[in-house]
């Protein structure tokens, strides 16, 4: 039986225009290497198996190579290269930190950099995982580091660079390599697949790349398990199964079940997702990098950030057209509070299950609200400029396209307090008395207003309000009111107490005065005065009797004749 080597060894690249991924760091080693400016020292950084000892190896390779070319690369021909790809130079020695962590072991090291090497120019030591070496240990090596002899190089490589002490970080050039991105992943499992004679089905090789999560050894490893598990046969389907990994049909079939309101069919979908053995937190994580995905499809701008096959793109690409961008983040939104409240949920299935409820219910809100935004009504008439919230029937409309606003939290609110009042009115139907007239769509001139015009609006409102609520139209008369030069209303209060109440009803109010002034630009704002002596204090129980009993001697006489105490 012939032995059979890994992808990740077979594979390994032996120049730096063969390493995946990190271009920012093998052009400047070569770019170092050409003009003959190498450092005594360099830290490579960044997470596993993403090529920082395979760029050290091949960095050791080129500093010995005897015909370096002009790009910066080795000639494989030389005596120098054949010794290093046969494994047999001695002008690399490699030290595993995290087994050789030990003060004696860095001076062992340090003892060896004094020999010059026997073939070539420099001497390199590559010491793996320096972070797991011991502060004695960095402390034995600073001195040897700082300056060593001019025929040693040393390459320090670590997953975890702020472990490593401030001092060793000083003496070198520190590279930063990046996690490596699916598509280049994607590209290299397919030159591995070719190179194999592995049929293969791009979307299988999408799936690997991104299980990888930036490490080509992880994806040559799963590229590997795969490839045994298929049989020289890499299908979608298999790999999927075999990877136990959620299938982006699903969230398609999802997302169409939400467009469409289909509540029955959204919870049959997750419970079979379920039964499968699927984590509920691991389906909403990948339901919002989904919707992300259909928001990131809507522009061809952010197009490029879509990590997936060009199969995949399209089917993006046609669902996106379907959603709405409001749709999908109010969708975000919700799955994002989901996942935040996930691991303290004690019923974390009936969680999921509410925010796939009320997913499936945004598409039958945002029609809802298309209906209230209709398109607006324009009038002929030679009234235009009129004030009156009515148009006249022998007027003839055309239809005028009105901007959506934005909702604001406050709007948000309302909406919801409007939903409450008339759920509460179910089941209590109202007096059978005549139906009242259908108001006709009001024409918004949007004209200048003046500060009368404001004030007499605003009691308007306040008029209308005191049925129900009498402190605001006290407040509303004794307010001070002012205009901005872009149609904003300042309405100046007393208090904090009135600030909050006039919160609750900003939205009404706003648009009754809208109404009234047909003027669909105006806005509203709210401040509390600055002047201390208009603040309204607040009293405590003995202080409140005291201020009514000084106004009204009668109380004392009352509290005296029936004996009676006060709650303080």
């Amino acid at each position: 039986m012939d032995n059979f080597i890994v992808s990740a060894r077979k594979y390994r690249p032996q120049h730096f225009n063969t390493v995946v991924g990190q271009s920012h760091i093998t052009s400047t080693l070569k770019n170092a290497i050409v003009q003959k400016q190498l450092a005594q020292a360099y830290l490579f950084c960044g997470p596993r198996g993403v090529g920082k000892t395979t760029c050290a190896r091949i960095f050791a390779k080129t500093i010995n190579c005897f015909n370096v070319s002009a790009n910066g690369e080795a000639c494989d021909k030389c005596e120098s290269c054949m010794s290093f790809n046969s494994g047999a130079s001695l002008n690399i020695y490699e030290l595993d930190a995290a087994s050789n962590n030990s003060v004696d072991d860095i001076r062992n090291l340090v003892d060896q950099v004094r020999f010059a090497p026997q073939l070539g120019e420099y001497k390199v030591y590559i010491i793996d995982e320096v972070h797991m070496l011991s502060t004695q240990a960095f402390n034995a090596f600073l001195k040897t580091l700082e300056e060593p002899p001019k025929h040693a190089k040393f390459i320090l490589a670590t997953t975890e660079k702020h472990k490593i002490i401030p001092t060793i970080l000083s003496r070198c050039q520190v590279f930063n390599f990046n996690r490596i991105k699916t598509e280049d992943i994607s590209g290299h499992l397919e030159f591995l697949a070719k190179s194999e004679k592995v049929s293969f089905e791009p979307e299988a090789l999408h799936v690997i790349a991104q299980k990888a999560d930036g490490g080509l050894r992880d994806a040559c490893s799963i590229f590997d398990q795969m490839v045994a598990f298929t049989g020289n046969n890499l299908t979608y389907k298999q790999v999927v199964e075999n990877l136990h990994v959620l299938d982006y049909d699903y969230y398609f079939t999802l997302t169409e079940a939400f467009l469409n309101n289909k509540l029955p069919q959204v919870m049959v979908i997750f419970d079979e997702i379920l039964k499968k053995g699927f984590d509920g937190h691991n389906f909403v994580l990948g339901l919002g990098e989904h919707l992300r995905n259909l928001l990131v499809s809507k522009d061809s701008q952010t197009l490029v950030l879509l990590e997936v096959s060009d199969s995949l793109k399209k089917k993006y690409a046609e669902q996106a057209g379907k959603c709405e961008t409001q749709f999908l983040l109010r969708a975000l939104n919700s799955i994002s509070k989901t996942d935040v409240n996930y691991k303290g949920a004690k019923n974390q299935r009936l969680l999921v299950e509410m925010m796939l409820l009320s997913i499936c219910q945004l598409t039958g809100a945002i029609e809802a609200e298309k209906k209230n935004d209709e398109p607006l009504v324009e009038t002929k008439s030679s009234n235009a400029n009129s004030s009156g919230p009515y148009v006249s029937k022998s007027e003839e409309p055309q239809i005028k396209t009105a901007t959506k606003p934005v909702l604001s939290l406050q709007e948000i609110k309302s909406a919801s307090f409007s939903l409450k009042s008339a759920l509460s009115d179910v089941g209590h139907p109202k007096s059978t008395a005549a139906p009242e007239k259908e108001e006709k769509p009001v024409e918004y001139v949007n004209g200048e207003i003046k500060v009368e015009l404001i004030k007499a609006a605003v009691m308007r409102y306040a008029k209308f309000k005191e049925p129900v609520s009498k402190s605001i139209f006290i407040s509303l008369e004794s307010c001070d009111l002012n205009l901005t030069e872009s149609n904003g209303i300042i309405v100046t209060l007393l208090n904090h107490s009135q600030l909050e109440k006039f919160n609750e009803v900003k939205q009404e109010m706003l648009d009754f005065i809208r109404k009234d002034l047909k003027n669909n630009i105006v806005t509203l704002m709210f401040q509390i005065k600055n002047d201390d002596s208009a603040v309204i204090k607040v009293y405590k129980p003995i202080e409140k009797f005291k201020v009514l009993s000084e106004a009204n001697p009668a109380l004392l006489e009352l509290k005296k004749r029936f004996d009676l105490e006060i709650d303080y």
